[in-house]
């Protein structure tokens, strides 16, 4: 009895036992949380961690001492701001400057270094305790690009979630919970890292029900969508290959900002890819441009494009031109130098040129509004010059080409500045200037007021180009250099002939006297043709010329018209003709007083001689005489001229009038003539 006794209470405690184990069997239920981690562009996470807000054997780091102490302030849409906390290298077991090559720009838009994203009510008084694991599918937790995930998990009933494992693998993460997942909804969303953090968590849906066993594992999956902050982009760039070299002189924006060529611009391979590590589009449309500076010989070019939504949709991203340069190499000597001709694309876009040595850097279009331009290559290039308007077209195959057209070398012009020519001096006006060309052409160009010249030279080189001026007097031809797309002639005056000739033919008379003389004897008159020919010389130099030095040879040929009266008591007379020449050597000055008049003086040296005998004549002896004269040059064309002349002769032979009533004495009888003539002269 005692012994059934004893049964029966021992049989009573293990059915209390029994019942008293079975909620706690309940209650040590694991559960698994599958994390399906979905970028919306680039790869998948290469680390782990899972917050909570529970501290487990697995989740026993604090959050904050995988971040940096130091939060940054982000402002969002609407006003709404949070606090960003930058992750240390301890979370992916790296270097501390492992991710020193994702800061590609001061801006925050520009870091692509992760970060954790939290309100700004949470302090580091907040426990979170985190879980952390690298990819196993990857070849180990240090690698030189990490992309971290940081996850909250969260339930919506219950107390907080007991992390107990953490795995990854692939883009899937499994997540080994102290948790009744039948009693609870598990939420989980991401705080940022190398994606960006959301706004909102996401619910899981189960996948197992809840009529099972003791024991028995529930499991929960959550797909996470994520958008990554940055991401590695192959980008083209038309016709332009990019050099190891080409660093130095590339400049990159994103959305605005400029980023860091050398931490974020990969590998350049001599080809027209380009590497970029590229920051989301922060409004949802993105802008990628592209510049490459002029250096060392390479031409500068500017590329951009624009792309809607957070990532460029094809990749490799095709870049388009927002900038094309070339160059532009003008012809030696025969165009200027501080200026370019205007140049313009087929689809109207107009170019700037920059003067440089040999050339111009031309830029189309001048100045970048940041969209790109409708242009494709090989495209004609239109080019026009000004003083003459001239226009000449080229192709543009690639940027940076070097173009080296011009106008036909039967239109070449070029400048020449007479602004500096004297050429109203009188009596050396030059009018023209008579330019020759190779083919021996000569075509002539008027100087007179005009300040600069726009002269045809055909076949126009570094050569020099022969030219005369043409005027009042007679030049040589000169040589003229060419240089920066002008002739220069010099001064004009050093061309010009010190050394001329003129002819001169006038006719005249005037009365002649004798100091042999009878009473009552009429004074007659001396009828004469004047010839001289003349060698002038002119100085050069325009104040000087207008006065010259003419030596005179030449003379006088006519005759006196004698009358001789009979005796006092008739009425009757006869009369005779005496021929007479004068042979004169001249020196004299000529004076340009205006543009068509010239005064000339002389002083003629030389001998008179009767070439008729008559009794009239008191001596036949051989006399020297001088002949002043004094002219007035009325020019009508370049070599010829009106001439009035008055000129005297002295100390001639004296000739009889009528009875003289003294003896003749050879020592003081003399006679002499003034006379009037007019003319012309010739100059060659």
């Amino acid at each position: 009895m005692r012994a059934g006794l004893i049964r029966l209470i021992a049989a009573l405690l293990c059915v209390c036992a029994w019942l008293h184990a079975r909620p706690s069997a309940a209650q040590e239920r694991h559960g698994v949380v599958t994390l399906d981690l979905r970028p919306t562009a680039g790869g998948t996470p290469t680390h782990l961690c899972v917050v909570s807000e529970s501290k487990s054997e697995r989740a026993r780091d604090r959050l904050w001492d995988l971040l940096e102490e130091q939060p940054e302030k982000v402002g969002a849409a609407g006003g709404v701001q949070t606090t960003a906390w930058r992750v240390r290298p301890k979370a992916w077991d790296g270097a501390d400057d492992s991710v020193a090559h994702q800061q590609c720009a001061q801006d925050i838009v520009g870091d692509c270094r992760p970060r954790v994203e939290l309100p700004t009510s949470l302090t580091q008084a907040n426990d979170f305790y985190a879980a952390c694991t690298f990819d196993s599918l990857a070849d180990g937790g240090a690698i030189d690009d990490p992309r971290p995930l940081f996850v909250l998990l969260e339930h919506l009933e219950g107390s907080p979630p007991r992390i107990e494992s953490i795995r990854l693998a692939g883009g899937v993460a499994t997540i080994g919970v102290g948790a009744d997942l039948d009693r609870v909804v598990v939420t989980a969303r991401s705080l940022g890292g190398a994606y960006l953090p959301h706004a909102r968590s996401e619910r899981g849906s189960k996948e197992q029900s809840s009529d099972v066993g003791p024991g028995s594992t529930r499991s929960v999956l959550v797909v996470l969508p994520l958008r990554p902050r940055c991401q590695i982009v192959e980008l083209t760039l038309p016709r332009t290959t990019l050099q190891p070299d080409d660093r130095g002189r590339l400049s990159v924006r994103a959305h605005g900002v400029a980023l860091d060529v050398d931490k974020c611009v990969g590998p350049l391979l001599g080809n027209e890819v380009l590497q970029l590590r590229l920051p989301q589009a922060p409004l949802g449309v993105g802008s990628i441009d592209v510049e490459l500076r002029a250096s060392g010989g390479r031409p500068a070019a500017r590329f951009g494009a624009r792309y809607d939504g957070a990532w460029p949709e094809r990749i490799p991203f095709a870049l388009r031109f927002e900038q094309v340069s070339f160059r532009w190499r003008r012809p030696s000597c025969i165009y200027p130098n501080d200026r370019c001709p205007a140049a313009t694309l087929a689809n109207g876009i107009e170019c700037v040129g920059t003067p440089t040595k040999t050339g111009c850097d031309y830029r189309c279009p001048g100045t970048v509004d940041s969209t790109s331009i409708d242009l494709d290559l090989p495209v004609e290039v239109t080019f026009e010059k000004t003083s003459p308007v001239q226009r000449w077209q080229d192709t543009l195959a690639h940027a940076g080409q070097t173009l080296s057209s011009y106008v036909d070398a039967d239109k070449i012009h070029l400048d020449a500045n007479v602004s500096d020519w004297d050429t109203d001096t009188p009596d050396n006006q030059i009018s023209r200037v008579e330019i020759f060309g190779e083919d021996g052409t000569a075509k002539q160009y008027g100087v007179t007021h005009v300040p600069n010249l726009q002269l045809k030279v055909p076949g126009a080189s570094c050569e020099p180009v022969r030219y005369r001026p043409v005027g009042d007097r007679s030049y040589d031809e000169g040589i003229a250099n060419v240089a920066n797309g002008r002739i220069e002639f010099g001064p004009p005056y050093r061309t010009a002939r010190r050394v001329g000739f003129n002819v001169t033919l006038a006719i005249g008379g005037g009365p002649a006297w004798t100091s042999y003389a009878g009473n009552g004897a009429k004074p007659p008159l001396y009828f004469s043709g004047l010839g001289m020919f003349a060698i002038e010389l002119r100085p050069r130099k325009p104040k000087l010329s207008r006065l010259a030095v003419e030596f005179r040879m030449g003379g006088t040929l006519g005759r006196y018209a004698v009358v001789k009266r009979g005796d006092e008591d008739t009425t009757t007379s006869t009369s005779r003709d005496t021929g007479w020449a004068r042979l004169l050597f001249e020196p004299g000055l000529v004076f340009a007083a205006h543009q068509r008049l010239a005064i000339g003086v002389g002083l003629g040296l030389g001998m008179s001689l009767p070439f008729r005998r008559q009794e009239d004549i008191a001596s036949d002896r051989l006399r020297f005489i001088a002949s002043p004269n004094f002219d007035f040059r009325f020019r009508v064309r370049r070599w010829l001229r009106l001439v009035l002349q008055f000129r005297g002769v002295v100390h001639e032979q004296p000739f009889q009038l009528g009875t003289p009533s003294d003896p003749f004495s050879p020592k003081h009888d003399t006679a002499g003539s003034f006379i009037t003539l007019a003319g012309v002269q010739a100059s060659f």
